[in-house]
C-alpha cells in the first residue's frame, strides 16, 4: 500500500463535511443537499449537482463514479476558506507520501522508544503486535487508519481504497482507508515532537558511540527544522543500514509536515491506496480504479 498525509482545514471538515457524511451514509441525496447549503465553490457545487442528479436512493457507499470520487477528494484533502457566499477551495497542500510500510516504520521510530527498528524481524513483529493493540494515539495511529476521536459516521462508507473497514461504536473503534486528526491533536504532537526527535538521536548516539556526535548534531538540526537540507552522512546509522540517508530524510519530512500543520493550525488527513498505485489513484467500493 501507499500512503499520503495532507494538512486540512479542520473547521470545514467538522462543521460542513462530517455532518453531511453522517446524513449521507444513510441517505446520499440528503447528504449532498446538506453540502450544497454551505458550499459556494463553483467546481464543487457543479460536482454536487452532477452526483445529486444521478442519485435515486441509497447511501454514499453506492456512489462510485468519477465525479463522486473527485468531490470526496476535494472535500477531504483541500484547504478551504469561508467567504460571503459559502466555502471555497483555496488550494491543496503538498503532503507527505511514502509506501505504507515505510511510513509506519518512520512513525514508530519517532513515536515509540521501544520500537526495535535495528532488527528487521523484530521490527515486523512489533508492528503486528502494535496494530493488534489498536493504540489510538500519535502519528502511527493516523498512518494505520485508526480514528480518534470516534467519528459520527462510518468512514469506510464514504471512501474505500484498499478495504480497511472497522466501525464498532460499542468499542469506540473505527479503522478505515482514510483517517483524520483535528488541529488541537496536531498541536499536542508538535509540543512533543522535538523531545521525540532528540530521543531518537540519542538512541542512535548510544548505538554508534562518541564518534557520531557531530554528525548526529547535524541530523538533529535537520529533523528539528534548523537545517533545510539533510546532511551527507559518512557513518551509516546502525539501525538504518546503508540507506540511512533516506531514512534521515523520511523522519525529517514527516516531522516537517507535523510542524507545518501545527504552525498553520491545520488538521491532518491520511489516505492509503493499493500497492503499486499512485497516491492519487483510488478504487471504488466495487474494485474499479479511478484516478483523481
Amino acid at each position: 500500500m501507499n500512503l499520503v498525509i495532507r494538512p486540512v482545514h479542520d473547521v470545514f471538515l467538522e462543521e460542513v463535511a462530517f455532518p453531511a457524511f453522517a446524513v449521507g451514509v444513510v441517505d446520499a441525496a440528503s447528504g449532498l443537499a446538506k453540502l450544497l447549503e454551505t458550499v459556494g465553490d463553483e467546481r464543487v457545487a457543479w460536482l454536487l449537482h452532477q452526483v445529486l442528479d444521478r442519485t435515486v436512493g441509497g447511501s454514499f457507499f453506492g456512489l462510485v463514479d468519477e465525479e463522486w470520487l473527485e468531490l470526496v477528494h476535494l472535500l477531504l484533502f483541500s484547504e478551504w476558506e469561508r467567504r460571503r457566499d459559502g466555502w471555497h477551495v483555496a488550494r491543496e497542500h503538498p503532503g507527505y507520501a511514502a509506501s505504507y510500510e515505510l511510513a509506519l516504520h518512520v512513525a514508530l521510530m519517532l513515536q515509540d522508544p521501544s520500537y526495535p527498528y535495528a532488527d528487521p524481524a523484530a521490527a515486523e513483529r512489533f508492528r503486528e503486535d502494535w496494530l493488534g493493540k489498536v493504540i489510538k494515539s500519535g502519528p502511527v495511529a493516523l498512518v494505520a487508519g485508526i480514528w480518534d476521536p470516534f467519528p459520527p459516521f462510518p468512514p469506510d462508507q464514504v471512501l474505500v481504497t484498499v478495504g480497511r473497514s472497522t466501525y464498532a461504536p460499542p468499542e469506540d473503534l473505527a479503522i478505515a482507508d482514510w483517517s483524520y486528526r483535528p488541529s488541537h491533536a496536531i498541536q499536542s504532537w508538535v509540543r512533543r515532537l522535538d523531545e521525540q526527535l532528540k530521543n531518537l538521536s540519542e538512541r542512535e548516539r548510544v548505538r554508534l558511540g562518541p564518534g557520531s556526535r557531530h554528525e548526529l548534531e547535524e541530523v538533529l538540526g535537520y529533523w528539528t527544522g534548523q537545517l533545510r537540507e539533510a546532511p551527507a552522512l559518512s557513518v551509516a546509522f546502525s539501525g538504518l543500514g546503508p540507506s540511512s540517508g533516506g531514512w534521515v530524510r523520511e523522519v525529517g519530512e514527516l516531522s516537517r509536515l507535523i510542524r507545518g500543520a501545527g504552525a498553520a493550525r491545520h488538521g491532518l488527513t491520511s489516505l492509503v491506496t493499493r500497492e503499486g498505485a499512485p497516491v492519487s489513484e483510488v478504487e471504488t467500493p466495487e474494485g474499479g480504479p479511478t484516478r483523481w
